[in-house]
């Protein structure tokens, strides 16, 4: 019996097909493959940072600074506040440049850019920040575990090679904010609700008073 002479296809489209399936194959296993964020802080060591911490300046001035983890943990939410002064910004990695970045805006109408890089048990962040005026500070930060409640941090200037200098400018150590439970925000919540209405209560005596004496 004679076969219907259905079109085969050519060697040359067999090769083409098989080269974009395995091409495909490769991109995704690649892609599964990628390092994000999270991988990178947990290697080297530096999962301890995130949290909330706390400072206090010479002068007596607060610094809170907090690191989040965001979008599966490829992404870190940086939250710095201290008075008069506040600022948000995102750390994440850039895998075709092997870095890890920092970028952010602050309430003066500046904005800032960094990398983070380590060296040894130090977290170094080398940031440049540009004011609203247009001049740019820049400035290396160097982030170290004292133990689980305490890190110290250190400012220094950077060199003209892009290196730190030789000792830090300005050195603090913060002090972790440890998250409270249910029970303690609920018992937080009391008191203040218990002074907020022992304050209402002597103010309305004082009133009564007032009002008695205007009366006589």
């Amino acid at each position: 019996m004679d076969h219907p002479n259905t079109p085969r296809p050519s060697m040359n489209l067999k090769h083409t097909v098989f080269v974009l399936a395995a091409g495909l194959v490769v991109w995704v296993s690649g892609a599964a493959a990628q390092q994000k964020l999270g991988d990178l802080v947990t290697e080297g060591g530096f999962d301890w940072m995130i949290g909330e911490w706390t400072a206090t300046t010479d002068q007596g001035d607060k610094i809170d600074v907090a690191w989040k983890w965001e979008l599966d943990k490829n992404m870190v939410s940086v939250h710095l506040k201290w008075p008069n002064y506040e600022y948000r910004g995102m750390i994440f990695y850039i895998p075709a440049e092997e870095k890890i970045v920092q970028i952010g805006v602050d309430n003066k109408g500046g904005n800032g850019k960094g990398i983070w890089e380590n060296a040894g048990d130090k977290a170094i962040h080398k940031y440049e920040h540009t004011g609203a005026d247009g001049q740019t500070n820049k400035m290396g930060m160097a982030h170290s575990k004292v133990d689980n409640d305490r890190m110290k941090l250190e400012v220094y200037e950077i060199l003209g090679t892009g290196e730190l200098g030789a000792s830090p400018t300005f050195t603090t150590e913060y002090k972790r904010q440890k998250k409270q439970t249910p029970k303690e925000a609920g018992d937080n919540a009391g008191r203040t609700s218990e002074a907020a209405g022992k304050k209402e209560k002597e103010k309305a005596q004082s009133t009564k008073i007032a009002e008695s004496d205007v009366v006589r």
